[in-house]
């Protein structure tokens, strides 16, 4: 990612309509999450400058994060919230069956080895862990926000599922968010990426300044319907997919479910 993201991410994490849309529908799509155990650990896995561990801590149990960054990582401590690790997605520092959740938010289609990745992911989840991953959907609506964060490849519902499984998991659910806005953002990926296709990588910058303030409600309530709706049903579209997974608990495999 371009160093300079962070800062963006940093300074607009809190209140730009598209990081509070997504962490409403994180919320909606996945509560148990949210809700674990008292004294059980959740993982962060790629926190970015953190603003997800404040979600994850919510008064419940233990946090850690781990980003490769350790620019994002400075900014996340500013924040205060949990254990702050540098480390790679894909050789995660920490023992096997650590965490009764992980979260992983739109990092896997940054990591060259996403099926280490996923590996990795699994084998430090706890026997009946859940973990919530998101990541860009379809290679049609990449753009040159993509280049400006970083990513390698975008993602599918059935894709990710396999990955999922191949690793072991199990998974619970999936669903699609940003449907609504998806057309929209469609276009705006495709001019954005005519313009900056002769410019090199870190001179392209993502779509995060791009929403007008008078817009962002708006924009944000959108993603707040979309949240109703996948509380209790499936999206069958967007520009994120989500998916949720469990780790079989000890003595049982993914094929004996």
């Amino acid at each position: 990612m371009n160093p300079r993201e962070y800062e963006i991410m940093f300074a607009r994490e809190e209140a730009y309509w598209w990081y509070r849309g997504m962490r409403r529908i994180t919320r909606a799509f996945a509560p148990d999450l949210f809700s674990r155990r008292p004294l059980s650990w959740a993982l962060d896995a790629g926190c970015g400058t953190g603003r997800n561990l404040e979600e994850l801590d919510a008064g419940q149990g233990p946090v850690a994060g781990i980003d490769a960054s350790l620019r994002a990582l400075s900014l996340a401590r500013r924040r205060g919230r949990g254990r702050l690790v540098c480390g790679s997605v894909e050789a995660l520092p920490f023992r096997s069956h650590a965490f009764a959740g992980v979260l992983c938010r739109d990092v896997l289609y940054m990591v060259p080895d996403e099926a280490r990745a996923a590996r990795e992911i699994a084998r430090v989840l706890a026997p009946s862990g859940r973990l919530v991953l998101s990541s860009p959907a379809f290679a049609a609506l990449s753009g040159a926000h993509d280049r400006a964060v970083g990513g390698l490849r975008r993602h599918t519902a059935p894709g990710l599922a396999a990955l999922l499984g191949e690793a072991g998991l199990r998974v619970a659910r999936t669903t699609y968010a940003n449907f609504f806005l998806a057309g929209p953002i469609w276009v705006l990926r495709k001019v954005t990426n005519a313009l900056s296709r002769r410019r090199p990588s870190e001179d392209v910058s993502s779509d995060f300044g791009l929403a007008p303030a008078p817009f962002e409600e708006i924009l944000f309530s959108f993603l707040s319907v979309e949240a109703r709706i996948i509380a209790r049903a499936r999206l069958p579209f967007g520009v994120t997919v989500f998916v949720a997974a469990a780790k079989p608990a000890q003595g049982t495999s993914v094929a004996g479910k």
